[in-house]
């Protein structure tokens, strides 16, 4: 077994968008863990709230989108691991030594999870991707094991095999990044390992603002991702897919609800693109 980590081992990466308002929540001291916010060019005083927590700023000239920004911050910190965490995520530095203990025992894992809690006290775990069959016995595990599927939102990770496996999918700009690690990790017979001793809290959907702007492109970008992680990992029919939100849609508007109608229209939207072969909407420097 490998001698246990120490926090100098790891940078914690946080990816940024108008994200002023719940960066006080993910306050660590500079000395206890060092942390690099990945700016994507934010409208409001985010990089100086960042900088007035101790926090290293990477400023990035426009939003590139949330696989783009984590493999820009991996590229510059030079830590072993990097703790990738959303910045409406709070975690403890005992938490962050659980994870780095649970890898110095696991040293042919590259990814580790630990325990989500949501504010009311609540366990998430993801038991299953979007394209998985629904797992009926839904308990969090108890003990330290391999898993299936892991969440975006907070994951320790060696640094040069987690490029090496090709890290995050940058042809995406929003949402479904977690699933396409998950599958593909699965395909390559990489590990993910759950860490019971270690815990964080996640605020949930609090990482960027909720304007209608920003809500637009959001939905938008979760249409162009399904569509894209179902031709990539080949996973069902998308224009049969395609077909059944716009159905979706039909029931939205003709029971009069207007918000989930907007969303869909959104969603159905993005996919099309999709459809059509056209990158990932808004992301500027798409392949």
């Amino acid at each position: 077994m490998a001698s246990p980590q120490d926090l100098s081992t790891v940078t914690r990466l946080i990816v940024t968008f108008n994200s002023a308002d719940v960066l006080e929540y993910s306050r660590i001291p500079a000395h206890e863990l060092a942390t690099l916010a990945v700016d994507n060019a934010s409208s409001d005083n985010t990089p100086a709230e960042a900088q007035t927590l101790g926090y290293e700023v990477l400023n990035l000239d426009q939003n590139v989108g949330y696989a783009n920004a984590i493999m820009a911050g991996l590229e510059k910190i030079e830590t072993e691991f990097a703790l990738i965490a959303n910045p409406d995520v709070q975690i403890s530095t005992k938490a962050v030594q659980a994870l780095l203990d649970a890898a110095a025992r696991n040293s042919d894992c590259s990814l580790f999870i630990p325990r989500i809690f949501k504010p009311d006290g609540s366990e998430f775990f993801r038991y299953e991707t979007r394209f998985d069959p629904r797992v009926r016995n839904r308990v969090p595990p108890l003990t330290d094991q391999n898993v299936d599927t892991v969440s975006g939102a907070v994951l320790l990770v060696r640094r040069k095999p987690f490029i090496q496996y090709g890290g995050f999918d940058t042809n995406i700009f929003l949402y479904f990044e977690d699933d396409e690690l998950s599958l593909r990790f699965r395909k390559l017979n990489q590990p993910m390992r759950f860490v019971a001793d270690a815990s964080a809290k996640h605020i949930g959907d609090g990482s960027s603002g909720n304007t209608v702007s920003a809500n637009r492109i959001k939905d938008i970008s979760f249409g162009w991702s399904w569509g894209y992680l179902m031709d990539k990992m080949q996973l069902g029919n998308r224009w049969i897919t395609f077909f059944q939100i716009l159905g979706k849609l039909l029931v939205y508007v003709a029971s009069l609800r207007s918000g989930k109608a907007r969303r869909q229209i959104g969603i159905a939207n993005g996919f099309l693109k999709n459809l059509a072969g056209q990158p990932a909407p808004f992301l500027r420097n798409s392949k």
